[in-house]
């Protein structure tokens, strides 16, 4: 855990700690009127609740040995709670008992150690995480071939440097990491090196670095050095450079969880921000909801790709919010984990037949939380992308692109923020297919769309809208600015050097820009910005046109 992580988590602690002996009192308090009225099931409900709340809280914070003593009691009381009967004599054990150790923690008297409160009045602030310097090694003797790769790679914006020889990768690893390296398999003196080097980088520096091993052998054998060297790709000389790119995303977005949107439902508010915190410190973004009663706007605006919630919350449990939510056919996809105290297997199952996906037990260790959020989500994702994606370029396909515009236009307006559309449509595309054959044209989409997405902001949208067109949203962006992004994306695309069995060319792109000030609608912004098009395409294409 970082130092940055660790005082944020000790500091919500603290915050835990300064509120403990309400919450304490709290307990005491739905005792006293329970005992009052043993019949009355509201109440029953109530002190099972705070119970339930203080077993998972409590170990969270760091108290282990209170989080037992409520997961006890909450034991003692759940099955009078669910035959709706408080036995006289029992209940009145239960209740001394109870009184008696909540009286203890609230006079500081806790088994568990107890922290000195620290004042700081940002811990619940989110950072965001800082964007990558996605500086790549390329390892290889052969100059030809390192300029080829090296000034493709520089137009989908990676920063190259060229090192000749393996011997003196680990100096420059020394010097400044980078976040990945490609590397030759075998130089002249030594058939091996490259993989040799890589072995001998992880073990001195105690470290892996994605790597990508490059060779002129296809072989099983010059494959299996490479895997046996922890490579993590391979790719024949010539080198494809577009799927070069694709596996050095790939690797790079391995490591970081920056997009994960995660939705916490939890009303015990000082918990929900511990778990924040941890899942943000992830590179996640983080919703936090204590009503219940707003959960489906707040799905409509957020558009989480897993839901955090405990099973028991006031007004409404945490089984019935995942029945509410399962009714709905748009959210019937999105995982639903309860993150409880909830041990009863029969509670657990009832949970699963509501739609909730998995448990995860209070309190429960930050690395084990952020793993299994991780891998949930990113199923999700990958799910979703079978959905919505387009198979070759990996970007939104035409129906979800049109489905995003629409969602995009209605928080712009409501936002009264601008927003601009742009359809690109690649020049004279068929003559591509004509000349140098279909798997040659795909290759061209896949470059443009790789581009896209490397230069474009995060928060920009991009889809396949069909064949060689292409529509890019640009929320809380003007046409004017846009076209200037844009603009350079074309001019980067124009430079780079396409292959082919019987030759390399360069392709260029029209495009027609229009924003809210053209269309009220969806399908409207379609039409205007494709006019706009069209006349880039009139007007001797390789242009963009404002509407």
């Amino acid at each position: 855990m970082n130092d940055a992580l660790h005082e944020k988590l000790r500091a919500l602690e603290a915050i835990f700690l300064q509120k403990l002996p309400g919450k304490c009192e709290e307990i005491v308090s739905a005792l006293e009127n329970l005992a009052a009225s043993p019949d009355d099931t509201g109440l029953q409900h109530d002190l099972h609740r705070y119970l339930h709340t203080m077993a998972g809280s409590a170990g969270t914070f760091g108290f282990e040995a209170l989080g037992r003593q409520a997961r006890v009691y909450e034991s003692r009381l759940k099955p009078w709670v669910k035959d709706g009967v408080m036995p006289a004599q029992e209940f009145e054990q239960f209740r001394q008992q109870l009184r008696g150790y909540m009286q203890a923690v609230i006079a500081g008297e806790t088994p568990d150690a107890v922290p000195q409160p620290e004042d700081n009045d940002d811990i619940l602030q989110s950072h965001e995480p800082a964007r990558e310097n996605r500086l790549i090694y390329l390892v290889d003797q052969d100059a030809e071939q390192q300029q080829a790769i090296s000034s493709q790679l520089q137009h989908f914006g990676f920063e190259v440097v060229w090192i000749a020889h393996p011997r003196d990768l680990a100096r420059a690893v020394g010097a400044r990491r980078p976040d990945a390296i490609v590397i030759e398999l075998s130089f002249p003196d030594d058939q091996q090196a490259g993989a040799e080097e890589i072995r001998r980088l992880e073990q001195l520096k105690r470290f892996r670095i994605p790597t990508i091993f490059i060779s002129a052998s296809p072989t099983f054998t010059s494959r299996m050095l490479a895997v046996r060297a922890h490579g993590d790709g391979y790719f024949t000389k010539p080198v494809d450079v577009v799927g070069l790119t694709d596996r050095i995303e790939g690797l790079l977005r391995r490591g970081s969880h920056t997009g994960y949107r995660v939705m916490i439902i939890d009303d015990d508010v000082v918990t929900a921000h511990y778990y924040s915190t941890v899942l943000r410190n992830a590179g996640m973004e983080v919703h936090l909801l204590h009503d219940p009663a707003q959960v489906l706007a707040a799905i409509s605006d957020f558009r989480p790709e897993l839901m955090l919630m405990d099973i028991y919350m006031p007004g409404c449990s945490g089984i019935e919010l995942s029945k509410l939510i399962r009714q709905d056919n748009s959210y019937v996809d999105i995982p639903i984990v309860f993150l409880s105290g909830e041990v009863d297997p029969e509670r657990q199952l009832e949970a699963v037949r509501a739609g909730a996906d998995d448990f995860i037990a209070k309190p429960v260790r930050s690395e084990y939380l952020v793993s299994s959020v991780i891998s949930r989500a990113e199923r999700y994702r990958t799910l979703r992308a079978l959905i919505m994606r387009d198979g070759l370029t990996g970007l939104l396909n035409h129906s979800a692109i049109k489905e995003r515009l629409q969602s995009e236009m209605l928080q712009a307006q409501r936002n009264r923020s601008p927003l601009a559309l742009a359809m690109i449509d690649l020049d004279s595309f068929k003559k591509i297919n004509d000349s140098y054959g279909h798997a040659t044209g795909d290759q061209v989409l896949r470059t443009l769309s790789r581009l896209l997405q490397q230069r474009l902001r995060r928060t920009d949208i991009v889809g396949r809208y069909g064949g060689e067109e292409f529509a890019v949203i640009f929320p809380d962006t003007s046409a004017l600015k846009a076209r200037a992004v844009l603009d350079e994306v074309r001019q980067a695309f124009g430079r780079i050097s396409q292959h082919a069995e019987n030759g390399s060319f360069h392709v260029t792109f029209s495009a027609g820009i229009a924003d809210l000030e053209q269309a009220s609608d969806a399908d409207a912004l379609f039409e205007v910005a494709d006019a706009a098009m069209y006349v880039s395409k009139q007007a001797g294409r390789n242009r963009i046109t404002l509407a």
